[in-house]
């Protein structure tokens, strides 16, 4: 079975206690049904310490919402005592994303992590592959359909990866790839008319302001940059790299999932949806003064963390993708065309 995966998550170390915004932190965190028993055999006192912290399957978060075995110094007191070996399926996973695909599996990193974002934000694209055990895939397919996608996914990486075209006019083509791959593949979506025009950044954002928060200062972000765009200056030529990088990785984790659900154009909307958002963050904190590289990567995780790591967020962001007037193809594109 053959893995693919960005060459850049090679690189991927988790910087443990050094991280500033922990994923054992304001997370529900499942165990796994092998590790749970496991836990449970578990003698002494650190075992009393797992069961008392432990239920319905998951560890009892604090009143900060902290996992109980995080400790004071940002280390997790379960790997300083069992091993890494012993970490539930989830916290040994994360930040790292795995789909099946029958002969073939991917994986990434994903952008909701401190120490991902900045190996992403600051990685060139490509892809290497190594040959894996066989692993079964998770749902059915058409064999043709994927191989379509393969293909589409390949000229949107082509197009993108192409430096000699600006960034704006990249994501339109992409738009349009994924437009008439959409209509080859006869499930049609009904697009609806472009209704762009000046209020469409803050029609953008107003949707953010629909999806339900993770963290509790976000919502107030938000809504801070929304009253901001106005005045918000150009895209700095400084971060188009880093808004690139991230296009890439979007389509490399999500086009191929329209295998299951058909929803092509929605994948290539919400990558040129997201690189938008994050852009007019960018330019919002540039206002306030610095937003350099680690401002980038910091907005670009904490984005990632409220829409792609929220099932019913994605899930009502793609619905509204597909529906919204100011979220059309065309209206997209024209938007792109007038911030890059």
């Amino acid at each position: 079975m053959i893995y693919r995966t960005p060459v850049y998550c090679r690189h991927f170390r988790c910087i443990a206690g050094e991280c500033r915004d922990s994923c054992c932190k304001g997370w529900e965190i499942d165990i796994d049904s092998d590790t749970y028993d496991y836990y449970m055999t578990v003698g002494g006192d650190f075992g009393e310490r797992l069961r008392k912290n432990i239920q319905d399957g998951s560890f009892l978060l604090t009143e900060d919402e902290r996992c109980p075995f995080l400790n004071r110094q940002g280390l997790c007191d379960i790997y300083t005592e069992l091993g890494e070996d012993r970490l539930c399926q989830i916290c040994s996973d994360h930040p790292r994303y795995f789909e099946w695909f029958g002969v073939f599996k991917e994986g990434g990193v994903g952008l909701c992590c401190e120490a991902a974002a900045r190996l992403i934000l600051s990685s060139d694209f490509s892809l290497c592959e190594e040959d894996i055990p066989y692993e079964s895939a998770s749902g059915e397919y058409d064999e043709e359909f994927l191989r379509l996608l393969l293909e589409v996914r390949g000229e949107m990486f082509n197009v993108l990866n192409d430096g000699t075209i600006p960034l704006g006019e990249a994501l339109c083509r992409i738009l349009d790839i994924a437009e008439n791959a959409q209509q080859y593949i006869d499930i049609p979506t009904e697009e609806v008319p472009k209704t762009g025009g000046e209020d469409a950044l803050s029609d953008i954002f107003a949707c953010l302001e629909e999806l339900e928060p993770i963290d509790d200062h976000w919502l107030p972000y938000i809504r801070s940059c929304k009253g901001k765009l106005k005045n918000a200056p150009a895209a700095d030529s400084a971060h188009l790299p880093y808004l690139r990088r991230i296009a890439l990785y979007l389509i490399f984790r999500y086009l191929l999932k329209s295998v299951y659900d058909g929803e092509v154009l929605s994948y290539a909307k919400f990558a040129a949806f997201s690189v938008i958002v994050i852009s007019t963050l960018y330019r919002c904190k540039a206002a306030e003064g610095i937003c350099g590289f680690e401002e980038c990567a910091d907005i670009a995780k904490d984005y990632s963390k409220e829409v792609e790591y929220s099932d019913e967020n994605m899930a009502q962001l793609l619905e509204i993708l597909g529906s919204e007037p100011f979220l059309s193809c065309d209206a997209l594109k024209e938007l792109l065309r007038e911030l890059f």
